[in-house]
């Protein structure tokens, strides 16, 4: 074999190396950017849902809007009100004091459901429901209990007063029956309402942070 042949065999073989190398480079960035594209539509996917289920929790609060408004008024009257310790009837104990303005501005407790919201709430329901399905599909496990959560809570406000004043009466009976009606406060009806409305509160704001913290955290994968 003389030099022109080796030369010519040497120069095919280089060739074939580099081109292997050049498919093999261009084949390992299309797996990439099909990931990263595939990443980026979860991402989306999950964002949608997220933001879908927000808006339909949202949705609800209107319906019940006076509970809401007078439990976000007394949230806010107690984060900007200050409190003041004055003496009891011993010289070891102190009571603390804190006079809102919310409780200067409290009005009548809301008891009684207006027929719009009878009318309005079975669908926003639906809406709620619809959303957390999305929820369930495209998230993970933990967002996706919160956010049914929300919606148990959801339809337990719109069972309203005839469920919590069962409740309540329930209560009342343990407690009797224990004999320990000195030991423990009676809760009422509309403290099982408004403990309600509480936990809608907390548990919306539980899931918009862990929506948040979720798509974060995608974005840095």
């Amino acid at each position: 074999m003389n030099e022109a042949t080796i030369g010519l065999i040497t120069g095919l073989s280089a060739a074939l190396i580099a081109l292997g190398a050049a498919v093999w480079t261009n084949a390992k960035a299309g797996r990439r950017q099909e990931r990263l594209q595939q990443a980026q539509w979860r991402h989306d996917r999950r964002r949608d849902a997220y933001l879908a289920f927000s808006r339909a929790a949202r949705a609800f609060v209107p319906l019940t809007e006076e509970m809401f408004l007078l439990e976000a008024r007394a949230g806010a009257a107690v984060a900007t009100s200050p409190t003041e310790e004055l003496p009891t009837d011993t010289d070891d104990e102190r009571m603390v004091f804190q006079f809102t303005w919310h409780d200067a501005l409290a009005s009548d407790p809301f008891v009684t459901l207006s027929d719009e919201w009878k009318e309005r709430a079975p669908l926003r329901l639906q809406e709620l429901t619809a959303a957390h399905d999305g929820v369930n599909l495209e998230g993970p496990p933990e967002i996706a209990d919160v956010a049914y959560s929300i919606v148990a809570t959801a339809h337990r406000l719109f069972v309203g007063m005839p469920l919590f004043e069962m409740e309540a009466k329930d209560t009342e009976a343990e407690i009797k029956k224990a004999g320990e009606e000195d030991k423990y406060e009676i809760p009422s009806a509309l403290d099982y309402l408004n403990s309600e409305v509480s936990s809608y509160f907390r548990k919306f704001a539980d899931f918009r942070g862990m929506a948040k913290e979720k798509l974060t955290e995608a974005e840095d994968e």
